[in-house]
């Protein structure tokens, strides 16, 4: 046992060594993966000393030498694995940081997009609803307050609030023109058939006396409005 005793305190030293160094925080992961390395390295290569070392002893028992040798592969091959996990926390946490950058730099550009998008829809309404004020100039002033009103609730918020007044059908817009004008508006905007239909129904009601349904079987398709609108701004 005495020739294998040095051997086997020794690698039980570095076993300890490896295991304080790697535990280490004041040191940097990536220095301590790469100094475990190291030592993996000199463990499996120190083999051949202690072999040699153990062989010079004749009275050394086979299973001695043979416990030593594994026992110094073992550590080696512990250290290997130790600096192996540490390498790849250190590479988890580079990816990590960099999907935090690209998620930063992806929400900082979907707010630029929404940002412009928003500006964009805010031009569009206010361009569409100009347009739509040049065409209900025949109603009074107070009801084209009132629709207007209304409009713009639709438009900004989806809310179909009927006017506060009773809106009175005029001669010089009839019930075609004013469906024209109002699926014009909002099929621009990207509003649905059904919600433009119930916007003219609540604003409305003295226009379609026969009801909603009847209503919407009476407007105008998108395609239809664009083709007008496009020989309109001709």
């Amino acid at each position: 046992m005495g020739t294998s005793f040095i051997p086997l305190c020794a690698i039980i030293a570095v076993l300890i060594i490896a295991f304080l160094f790697a535990s280490l925080p004041q040191v940097n992961h990536k220095t301590r993966y790469r100094v475990l390395y190291a030592i993996a390295i000199i463990m499996l290569l120190a083999v051949i000393p202690i072999s040699e070392y153990m062989a010079e002893n004749t009275k050394n028992s086979n299973s001695n030498y043979l416990l030593v040798l594994i026992f110094d592969i073992a550590v080696g091959y512990f250290c290997m694995y130790i600096a192996a996990l540490l390498k790849f926390n250190v590479l988890k946490r580079k990816n990590q940081a960099l999907e935090n950058a690209l998620t930063e730099k992806q929400q900082e550009n979907v707010a630029i997009l929404l940002e412009h998008q928003n500006e964009k829809q805010q031009a569009l309404q206010q361009e569409e609803l100009e347009w739509f004020a040049g065409k209900i100039k025949v109603f009074t002033e107070e009801e084209q307050k009132a629709i207007l009103a209304s409009a713009l609730s639709f438009a900004e918020h989806d809310l179909i609030v009927a006017p506060s007044i009773s809106i009175q059908p005029k001669d010089e817009c009839s019930q075609q023109e004013l469906m024209y004008f109002v699926c014009s508006i909002f099929f621009n905007m990207g509003k649905k058939r059904s919600d433009i239909a119930g916007f003219l129904y609540k604003v409305f009601p003295l226009y379609f006396p026969a009801g909603e349904s009847a209503l919407a079987k009476k407007m105008p398709g998108l395609e239809r409005v664009k083709e007008k609108r496009e020989k309109e701004n001709k």
